[in-house]
């Protein structure tokens, strides 16, 4: 038998060095791919043969235990054949005896049968155990002579199972003598796998010396493994960051999914409230329409009600402008008193002419009475000025109320030819004057303030306007209105 080769790969030495089983390659042949192939058909041979040799080592081993097995088999069988063979012979000794004891006892047949199988059991514990003594052999004959029959039956079966036992373990010999055939012709195929082996031994000692120089490339290789090792690590490490991201980001995800689900449910929610509010809205709508129509009718009720205040507009503005009248009359009526007033002054300035005395404080009051007889004149102006503006609103108002009439009274054409088309009304309802208080213009504001303000008045804002020097000539004192200094003056120059 051929003894295995060293396991494990070809062993690379220093250079130098020489153990048995490696190979050195000279530097020139390092690179020949010849030698690289022949060196790696040689590695696969040795891994083959020590392949060989252990499958061979099992397949041996266990031939051996089948050998060892099957001459066990045929030592116990051997054994069993010859106990069947001479329990046959005795059977049949007992079988004869017993055929002429049957003969003679047919009534005790019946018996030994019913008894048949606890006298088997007795008889071959008394088989097992040796006899004691004559009465030992005594009970056992009786025994024999009563159990014969069923024993001859039992012996009978046994024999049979025998019979196939045996043919049975001759069929197995004959398979393991093809096995034995079997291993002989691997066994020699082996040789020569064994024979080729050293041929391939002889082939790699010559190429021992190449592998010298593929040390160097090893130890070159060695280097690039393990920078690809130290990548690898590193591309490990970043995959294992991009594991962990991405079980972040998938929990993220089943977060976003879950938030995304519970804003589905509220949406369904949110368009289940919107849907009954909608038919709230329906529902509130149709009694709006229904409140609508009320209001209609109430609007045509109001309508009705404005055409009658609209005519107690009409009158008040009517009275009104009757009153700006008398007013605008009342203040010529006061402008011709002050006139009077004024030249009853001048009266009194040319009294006061003849005294020497008075002269200066003449001449100051005759100069005070010509700035109040200036701010008069000046305020008379205004007056006029502003009556003119009154009259020319008051015509413009006119006007406007004679337009107003005309298109009141076309309007009331339009509304009566309007009435007579309609068929909804059985009866025709009384005229009533269209609403004129949208076209109406309203009164002036020289209406209201201007014109209403009394005469006096006027003349005090003139004298706000120009604020005289009310003091007196002689004692300096400083008077609060033109009457009260005249007053004083008179009193002063008495």
């Amino acid at each position: 038998m051929v003894q295995p080769q060293p396991d494990g790969p070809m062993q690379w030495d220093m250079p130098g060095e020489e153990i048995g089983g490696t190979l050195r390659v000279p530097p020139e042949l390092a690179s020949n791919e010849v030698v690289t192939r022949l060196l790696g058909d040689n590695q696969q041979l040795r891994e083959a043969l020590q392949r060989s040799n252990l499958a061979l080592r099992q397949r041996c081993e266990e031939m051996e235990g089948w050998q060892q097995r099957t001459r066990g088999e045929r030592e116990f069988l051997s054994c069993r054949f010859q106990e069947a063979r001479a329990l046959v012979e005795r059977l049949a000794q007992e079988n004869h005896s017993l055929q002429s004891l049957v003969n003679g006892s047919a009534p005790s047949s019946t018996h030994c049968c019913s008894s048949s199988q606890t006298e088997e059991l007795q008889a071959r514990q008394v088989r097992s155990r040796p006899l004691d003594g004559p009465q030992a052999v005594n009970v056992s004959d009786e025994a024999a002579q009563h159990r014969s029959e069923a024993q001859h039956s039992s012996d009978c079966s046994s024999l049979a199972k025998l019979t196939e036992q045996l043919q049975a373990t001759q069929g197995r010999y004959r398979d393991l003598e093809e096995k034995l055939d079997y291993l002989q012709k691997s066994s020699a195929q082996r040789d020569r796998t064994e024979a080729l082996l050293k041929q391939k031994d002889k082939d790699c000692a010559q190429l021992a010396k190449d592998c010298e120089a593929l040390k160097s490339q090893a130890t070159s290789l060695l280097g690039e493994l393990n920078e690809r090792q130290s990548c690898l690590e590193k591309s490990e490490h970043e995959r294992k960051m991009l594991d962990e991201k991405l079980c972040s980001k998938m929990k993220a995800l089943q977060v976003a999914e879950r938030e995304q689900e519970q804003q589905r449910k509220q949406h369904h929610v949110a368009m289940d409230k919107l849907l009954l509010q909608t038919q709230s809205l329906e529902t509130a709508l149709k009694t709006e329409r229904h409140v609508v129509t009320e209001e209609k009718k109430k609007l045509t009720q109001l309508q009705h009600a404005y055409t009658c205040l609209f005519r107690d507009y009409d009158t008040k503005l009517k009275s009104e402008g009757g009153d700006l009248c008398s007013r605008l009359e009342e203040a010529e009526r006061a402008l011709a008193l002050k006139q009077d007033l004024i030249d009853k002054l001048k009266e009194e300035v040319e009294q006061q002419k003849g005294s020497l005395e008075t002269v200066p404080v003449l001449t100051a009051q005759a100069e005070i009475y010509k700035a109040d007889f200036l701010a008069e004149r000046e305020a008379r102006e205004k007056l006029n000025q502003k009556k003119e503006e009154l009259q020319d609103q008051l015509t413009q108002a006119l006007t406007e109320i004679d337009r107003l009439k005309q298109e009141a009274t076309s309007r009331a054409r339009i509304e009566q030819m309007k009435l007579r088309h309609l068929e909804d009304f059985p009866t025709r309802t009384p005229h009533i004057p269209p609403p004129q208080a949208f076209n109406t213009v309203p009164p002036a504001p020289s209406f209201r303030h201007q014109g209403l303000a009394p005469l006096g008045d006027q003349g005090g804002a003139a004298g706000a306007e120009e604020l005289p020097d009310l003091c007196c000539p002689k004692c300096q004192y400083q008077a609060p209105d033109m009457d009260t200094l005249q007053i004083h003056v008179m009193d002063c120059i008495q």
